[in-house]
């Protein structure tokens, strides 16, 4: 995996949402049942759309002979990525804000006392493919990689993705309250930095991106 892959990966374990659905299904009174399905099914939704993703990008420069259409998606995310940081800077976009902590989202409301099926549920909505999935994807893609080498590396990026949840569950088998605490420290960090952070990560992410589109498509 690029660094650039790894990165995004990481951003992505910070989504507001995912973070306040862990801290809600860690409230429960059953966490361990809850967070093993919201992993499970989660996880596996987003590997098959990661894999979805790489095969089609790859099936791309097969088809055509050239790197002209990845270059193009490249450019485009990357223009993307850069107006939104733009946009939070100048306060046109406002970053999602989880609160002072996530307990209090109305995703820990909705997620109160869920049943199985529903904290599955949760695992999908919480890991919708984004801008900055995507563009993770992409990178994966710009090696070439074929199916198993392209399958392992979505398997790490979703592995750094679900690092959260993950971690939460193995804490939670023996002390849930100890990983509801270290959640809340967690996330009260990042709502402290989640402007700051989010401009940082879009504008640099975005530049990278859409510099070597157009560096591509011009050569």
């Amino acid at each position: 995996m690029s660094p650039e892959s790894i990165l995004l990966a990481s951003v992505n374990a910070l989504r507001p949402t995912g973070l306040a659905a862990v801290y809600a299904l860690l409230s429960t009174p059953r966490p361990r049942r809850l967070l093993v399905g919201y992993v499970a099914v989660g996880f596996a939704w987003s590997f098959a759309v990661g894999i979805l993703v790489v095969v089609a990008l790859g099936g791309v420069r097969v088809e055509t002979g050239s790197s002209t259409a990845n270059s193009v998606v490249s450019l485009g995310l990357g223009a993307a990525a850069v107006g939104f940081a733009a946009g939070i800077a100048t306060g046109r976009i406002e970053t999602p804000s989880p609160g002072r902590s996530t307990g209090q989202s109305r995703v820990s409301r909705a997620l109160r006392d869920p049943s199985l099926a529903v904290a599955a549920g949760a695992g999908v909505a919480a890991h919708l493919p984004g801008l900055l999935y995507l563009l993770g994807l992409n990178s994966i893609s710009e090696t070439r990689p074929g199916f198993a080498v392209g399958a392992v590396n979505v398997l790490i990026f979703d592995a750094i993705w679900f690092a959260i949840p993950i971690a939460a569950l193995a804490v939670a088998l023996r002390r849930p309250a100890a990983a509801r605490a270290a959640l809340d420290r967690g996330s009260a960090w990042a709502h402290r930095h989640e402007r700051r952070l989010a401009i940082v990560v879009f504008a640099v992410v975005g530049v990278a991106f859409a510099l070597k589109g157009a560096v591509d498509l011009l050569s």
